[in-house]
């Protein structure tokens, strides 16, 4: 009996937008449109056949450790693998159910392991250590799989590379190209906008000048959005790489990525899909330093 023939018809890539964890309980138009954008994609990828292998997950919450210096990343390779309830903020006081959530899931250090020695080959430095799953991935997995039409395959998480070389980024996707003619599944979790900044500056602002501060904000991230989209949905891999990388030089990107660990794993997803053709899916969603972009790669 042969296997799935992953080289004739090999899965897409994926970004997705993934919020925080109000994404679960916070029933603004905003947070409502993110849902059902994330659970089309969730049935997207539960109809996919063959089934993929395994799902490597990039999230802007799994940076390599800053001790490695530049130029390593980090394999999840834990067994057993657990929820990590690792918030921005403190809900301890005004939610603190969230502290009781939990999603489900299938880990694989076997294959995990595999994607070490993959990343070695391709002359990365790779390190594998045990974490949990934090909320940058089972936040939005938990929308798109939930307890009714769970997961079916095992989920790997791959860090992006400490640090501001965004065109190492793009390398570390490249480097793992070809796993999705293994029927490897590639997810970056991220935010194509991710500024708390920008909102503590409208919190911050005067009243008679916070209704002008909001509007600068959101014009920021509308202007980065749509700067984003026309480069990421270039077809040809280099195009898409050089268009991408130019991104630094804008006013947007700053105010847009005030640090970049929320940008990076689409740096990531580019890098993986090739030649590809991208298409934004759902709702568009963009508010005062925050986008829900999300994109397939296929």
């Amino acid at each position: 009996m042969t296997g799935p023939n992953y080289q004739s018809h090999s899965p897409p890539v994926y970004h997705i937008g993934h919020a925080g964890v109000g994404l679960l309980f916070d029933d603004r138009p905003v947070m409502q449109a993110a849902r059902t954008n994330l659970k089309e994609i969730g049935e997207e990828i539960l109809s996919l056949l063959p089934r993929p292998k395994a799902i490597i997950a990039f999230s802007g919450h799994f940076e390599a450790g800053e001790i490695h210096g530049p130029g390593v990343i980090e394999v999840n390779v834990k067994k057993n693998t657990y929820i990590q309830h690792d918030f921005v903020n403190d809900f301890h006081d005004r939610k603190p159910f969230v502290y009781e959530y939990d999603w489900p899931h299938r880990d694989t250090p076997e294959l995990a392991n595999d994607i070490w020695k993959h990343l070695h080959n391709a002359g990365i430095k790779a390190k594998r250590v045990e974490r949990g799953v934090d909320h940058g991935v089972w936040v939005p997995f938990k929308v798109m799989f939930p307890e009714e039409r769970p997961l079916d395959v095992p989920l790997i998480q791959v860090s992006t590379f400490h640090g501001y070389d965004l065109e190492s980024q793009i390398l570390l996707g490249e480097a793992i190209h070809s796993l999705r003619h293994e029927g490897y599944l590639i997810i970056g979790s991220l935010m194509a906008v991710h500024s708390f900044a920008s909102k503590q500056e409208i919190a911050d602002a005067p009243n008679k000048e916070k209704e002008a501060t909001w509007a600068k904000v959101l014009s920021e991230s509308r202007a980065f959005d749509t700067h984003l989209r026309e480069a990421v949905t270039k077809r040809d891999a280099n195009e898409r790489r050089e268009a991408l990388l130019k991104l630094e030089s804008l006013y947007e990107f700053r105010r847009s990525h005030p640090t970049v660990e929320h940008f990076t794993p689409l740096l990531a997803a580019a890098g993986a899909a090739g030649n590809a053709d991208v298409v934004p899916l759902g709702v568009d969603l963009v508010e005062p330093g925050f986008s829900y972009l999300n994109l397939r790669f296929s």
